[in-house]
């Protein structure tokens, strides 16, 4: 009768703590999650954010929203032009004082491609906002951004035009950012 080799005393150790390191990181991992100061202790639904009217009115040939993991896009399809509308919100949630200095960098660096300019605050919108500009081509598009947050979340909404009309890229992205910031539920 043959009898099968006993594992070392190693391999049994090792067989026993992998499963309670893993369980234990994914304890720290939800633990951290729920600890977290702020309203939000979960993202919000990307495309829920701006009303099917909204996108409607900024990007009329709009084919609904595409959400990803921390997104949401709204854009005209392709064949309208090299140059097309969308609408483009992007999330990050954080931790308050995370929040705080991550608006603060975005409001002061000198972001590639941002217009540093035209920077203007934005009243009314989450705990603190402002907009800015993608320096525009003559002829081609313009892109406003509104940058908010609120609490531990950080909201950035982007409205490119087909066209180069600044106040109506301005005046679109304020309204989308708004009515994103109202239907912001913890």
């Amino acid at each position: 009768m043959t009898t099968s080799p006993k594992p070392s005393p190693r391999a049994v150790i090792v067989l026993i703590a992998l499963p309670l390191i893993a369980l234990a990181a994914f304890g720290a991992w939800r633990w951290w999650d729920r600890a977290q100061d702020g309203e939000f202790s979960a993202d919000p639904k990307f495309c829920g954010l701006v009303t099917p009217e909204t996108i409607h009115r900024l990007v009329p040939e709009s084919y609904g929203g595409r959400e990803d993991v921390a997104s949401c896009t709204w854009s005209a399809p392709r064949e309208k032009g090299k140059y097309r509308a969308n609408v483009h919100l992007f999330a990050s949630r954080l931790n308050v004082e995370l929040a705080r200095k991550d608006i603060e960098q975005q409001r002061t660096d000198d972001v590639l491609g941002w217009e540093t300019d035209t920077r203007e605050e934005v009243l009314g919108i989450g705990d603190e906002a402002f907009l800015r500009f993608q320096p525009p081509t003559p002829g081609k598009s313009i892109t406003a951004q509104v940058v908010f947050r609120r609490s531990n979340m950080v909201i950035s909404l982007a409205y490119a035009r087909s066209d180069d009309d600044r106040q109506a890229a301005r005046a679109g992205a304020i309204d989308a950012a708004r009515e994103a910031a109202a239907l912001l539920k913890p």
